[in-house]
């Protein structure tokens, strides 16, 4: 196990091995402070890219054939190396990000769990959704012995979020289930953190050392602008994309990923605006507590989650505006908080502005100068007629940031508030159990919107539960059938293969008659 204390070099490390072919070019920023970061770090060559994919479809060869015994093995060991940087981790996360302690410790262990989580969950076997269906020569016509289950993809690109640089970083939700797959990862550091990404990844590069994994089956490659994504995304032996980012991006590498040779799949987390629907009856017995937990919920993390809630529908009327007098002045105690860095900050100024615009848009809070040193922000709080809302379609795409739009609508109009709302990650119902015959009649719309179901809460803080779907409709994804958070996660890097009438020795062991590994199956169709 490590000792806590790793050197940051600002290499890429590919196969286990420093890299620096190219300059050192850019340094972290430090959002909180202003200033940058000591260590110089390299862009990737595309000798570097190419050497870290051929490294990763070398080790696809040995890894594919792991039992799933050593599988959890090793990532069982990445969360024991990435609790072994200690202290360190959080003062380097801290500087490169502003999240402070507490967040950080919270994420690291969210981080660890999931990983811990996969290592249990292969080693059931249950991941490989084994069936067989034994030959029946007396069907019409006869049927012959079928025998299925999941397989790895391949060597997986993945790129670091900017929000979450530890559960959707370097050692996060997409690289623990890649691994847990079976999967090689070339990963993508995120530039706003690249010396955190730098010792996740020499934690995750001990781990596989100690556990005897081929030298290619973790990998990790600076770039701070596009063209080390792409060129990755390009890679022949890269077979699939884990991404978590802005909408622009996510769609530019599904593009990219689409126009191969041979195309593959991009899973791409790309934000949404989360509504929040509050009847008439929860807006009037508590629509004060219903709007301080929509401004801790929409500026929690500084409104960086891409769970935030950036539009509350609210009925129109007297309670309505006292809604709307509340959550601003729960937003007036909030103050500016750490942007994660200055892109989005200047992105976010600049979207706002523009929002701002639009005719019919009422600017109910406008935040003073921010203070402080670093890249920060306060919060915005807009409000507009259901009218102006259904007029100007980009007043539902997401402000990233602590910014939030309350829309009023009358209570008759809900269904066509649904109908107005694009794919989103979560939406959000506060009623009452009076409500309860009114939104079961609208209940099919938010299914067909979203990707989860709040009732009565707030969709920041994502459980990782095996009973989690963290995704959604697009364009909040680039797949809905999956999630990004749980352990059914395993799902997006695994693909079905089936065996007719081959000999018993022929088999993978998942398959075999005798069962070897002991998982539970579908055969001739019971569990068994």
């Amino acid at each position: 196990m490590g000792n806590g204390t790793r050197p940051i070099t600002g290499a890429n490390l590919i196969a286990g091995s420093e890299s620096a072919q190219g300059p050192a070019s850019f340094q972290a920023h430090h959002p909180a402070t202003g200033e940058n970061g000591t260590v110089a770090f390299s862009d990737a060559t595309g000798e570097e890219i190419a050497a870290a994919v051929e490294s990763a479809t070398t080790a696809f060869q040995e890894y594919r054939s792991w039992s799933s015994a050593r599988v959890a093995e090793l990532l069982r060991a990445a969360a024991d190396e990435v609790e072994a940087l200690g202290d360190q981790l959080y003062e380097v996360a801290d500087a490169e990000t502003g999240l402070g302690r507490p967040r950080l410790e919270t994420e690291r262990a969210r981080t660890c769990g999931q990983l811990r989580a996969f290592a249990a969950h292969v080693e059931s076997g249950s991941h490989v959704e084994a069936i067989i269906d034994h030959a029946d020569p007396d069907a019409t016509p006869p049927r012959p012995d079928l025998r299925r289950m999941r397989v790895a993809l391949g060597p997986v690109a993945v790129f670091g979020a900017s929000n979450f640089p530890l559960a959707f970083g370097v050692p996060g939700g997409d690289t623990c289930s890649a691994l847990a797959a079976g999967c090689p990862v070339v990963i993508k550091a995120h530039p706003s953190h690249p010396g955190t990404s730098e010792l996740c990844a020499r934690a995750l590069i001990s781990a596989a050392e100690r556990v005897g994994a081929p030298a290619g089956i973790v990998s990790m490659v600076h770039g701070r602008g596009p063209d080390v994504g792409r060129a990755l995304v390009l890679a022949e032996g890269i077979r699939a994309v884990g991404f978590t980012g802005s909408f622009q991006a996510g769609r530019a590498l599904y593009d990219l990923a689409a126009g191969r040779p041979h195309p593959i799949p991009v899973f791409a987390e790309m934000g949404s605006v989360n509504p929040l629907f509050v009847t008439q009856r929860a807006l009037r017995s508590r629509g004060a507590q219903i709007a301080q937990g929509f401004a801790a919920s929409m500026t929690m993390g500084t409104g960086q989650f891409c769970t935030k809630p950036g539009l509350a529908f609210v009925p129109t009327g007297d309670d309505a505006e006292a809604f709307v007098g509340a959550v601003a002045d729960a937003l007036r105690d909030v103050g500016a908080g750490v942007m994660l860095n200055a892109g989005i900050r200047d992105a976010l100024v600049e979207r706002l502005a523009h929002t701002r615009a639009i005719t019919g848009v009422q600017d109910v809070l406008t935040p003073a100068n921010s203070d402080g040193d670093g890249v920060r922000c306060a919060p915005s709080l807009l409000a507009v007629e259901w009218d102006t809302f259904v007029a100007n379609p980009e007043l539902g795409e997401e402000h990233f940031g602590p910014v939030a739009i309350v829309v009023r609508y009358h209570q008759g109009q809900l269904p066509d508030a649904l109908a107005g709302v694009d794919g989103t990650l979560s939406i959000s119902v506060h009623g009452e159990d009076a409500d309860l015959d009114d939104l079961l009649a609208v209940r099919d719309r938010m299914v067909e919107r979203a990707g989860r179901v709040v009732w009565n809460g707030f969709p920041t803080g994502v459980a990782v539960a095996a009973a989690q779907h963290h995704g959604g409709p697009y364009p909040a994804t680039t797949d809905p059938r999956h999630t990004s958070v749980g352990i059914t996660a395993i799902d997006r890097f695994l693909r079905p293969v089936a065996f007719q009438d081959a000999p018993d020795a022929l088999l993978p062991s998942a398959l075999r008659e005798d069962n070897p590994l002991g998982i539970r199956r579908l055969v001739d169709g019971a569990w068994r």
